[in-house]
């Protein structure tokens, strides 16, 4: 369930190659919530500067730690349009970065309670295998917290090596399903409120 998010589109954002990108987003530290909700207003806010639109955000869901400590985790996926130059990806990482840190965001070892987790899984059509940066993100294909959101907001999405087989990952996980949440105050869902008596 989702209600496209609407942004303001630039004629010069408009006029460049765009290409489909997949941010994942995580909490399972403080106020979750928050958190996601304040990494998704960021993100929206990309445009201008970074050349990014907002495509769509999933639901929220619950979601067991994945090789990862402390108490369930809330998970989101925002899908976007942006720019296709070589530069992009990395600037989108370093800004993904910023909203993190901007968070509180630490990484005192791998898999440590977070306060906000943005894991680029997708920037088009790229395979990029570099220090910084691999993408597809390497583990997103293991991680039903990624795919069931993105099976809800964009099945059709092509994966590259994959097309539309990605999905195939989904159903043979194993692991304990993502939880969807009804709230009613989380960008997919607004304006999906009952009308008042």
């Amino acid at each position: 369930m989702w209600l496209p998010v609407p942004v303001a589109v630039t004629m010069g954002a408009m006029a460049q190659a765009v290409e489909t990108i997949v941010i994942s987003l995580g909490s399972n530290l403080g106020d979750a919530r928050s958190h996601l909700a304040f990494a998704v207003a960021r993100i929206g806010d990309l445009d201008p500067t970074h050349g990014c639109r907002v495509l769509a955000v999933s639901a929220l869901y619950r979601t067991v730690p994945w090789q990862a400590d402390g108490p369930d985790f809330l998970n989101a996926v925002v899908v976007l349009q942006g720019p296709g130059d070589d530069a992009a990806p990395r600037r989108l990482l370093h800004a993904l970065q910023d909203i993190e840190r901007a968070r509180g965001r630490e990484r005192p070892y791998r898999y440590a309670p977070r306060t906000l987790d943005l894991d680029l899984i997708l920037y088009g059509p790229r395979i990029v295998e570099s220090a910084d940066l691999v993408l597809p993100h390497p583990r997103a294909l293991q991680r039903a917290f990624v795919l069931r959101p993105l099976a809800d907001v964009m099945p059709d999405i092509n994966w590259p090596g994959l097309g539309a087989a990605w999905q195939d990952h989904l159903a043979g996980l194993s692991d304990p399903p993502p939880v969807p949440l009804d709230d009613p105050d989380w960008p997919s869902q607004r304006g999906r409120r009952s009308p008042s008596p």
